[in-house]
């Protein structure tokens, strides 16, 4: 059995969740859904982003990553930001930023985390071209080198309908999720998003809706849960 599909049936036993470990639970869920997506394809380069900012796709790889790590995976976490780094401002990330790693050819060193290891590779923020950069053979062949080095390769990029970088570098992955935000993200904005992935030959694997709210409140939910069994 592969250890994609050992980290995916690997579970936690004889634990019931309480309210703290909600959000925890559901980047659990999302990681599963990776793991089990793509009919026995592995979607192994992904790209994360937003419609139009402020929809939390930052948030979302980010915990995704460590998700994927902790189950048992060797998972590389790219700020491909260039320009707010956003990523790179909530985290470790060991030294050596996107544009060294590329033009150097070598990679930060792994992180221990739960079972598995998490890289991160930064991103300098505000860097001149990053349309150019992305679409150079260099970043080409070095992320596609990447592949036979770890189980999963997860890239934070700007929003789709502000930055044409995102879908410069969904074009080189396995697919793209796009990430709104509850009452906030608009069905016309989230079409138009789609729509350019379409027109870019990019594949677009899923919608992750961040920031939803269960309308029963935390304190009851244990005993809803209770009441279900």
């Amino acid at each position: 059995m592969s250890k994609y599909f050992e980290a995916l049936n690997r579970r936690e036993r004889d634990r019931r969740p309480q309210p703290a470990d909600m959000a925890t639970d559901e980047y659990a869920q999302l990681r599963d859904r990776l793991l089990a997506a793509g009919n026995g394809k592995l979607f192994k380069m992904l790209v994360f982003a937003g419609c139009d900012g402020g929809e939390g796709a930052t948030q979302v790889v980010r915990e995704c990553g460590r998700s994927l790590a902790r189950s048992g995976l060797n998972v590389l976490l790219i700020d491909a930001d260039l320009h707010t780094a956003a990523l790179s401002a909530t985290m470790d990330t060991n030294g050596g930023d996107i544009l060294t790693a590329v033009r150097a050819g070598h990679l930060p060193p792994a992180c221990p985390l739960g079972a598995g290891t998490l890289t991160v590779i930064s991103s300098p923020g505000a860097a001149a071209s990053p349309q150019h950069f992305f679409r150079t053979p260099e970043f080409a062949a070095w992320l596609d080198a990447q592949r036979s080095r770890y189980d999963f390769i997860l890239l934070d990029a700007p929003p789709l309908l502000r930055c044409a970088d995102t879908t410069v570098i969904a074009r080189l992955s396995d697919g793209v999720v796009i990430v709104v935000r509850a009452e906030a993200t608009e069905r016309t904005v989230l079409l138009r998003a789609r729509e350019r992935l379409e027109h870019s030959a990019a594949n677009a694997v899923g919608v992750v809706l961040n920031g939803a709210r269960n309308p029963i409140p935390a304190a009851l939910q244990p005993y809803l849960s209770d009441a279900l069994e």
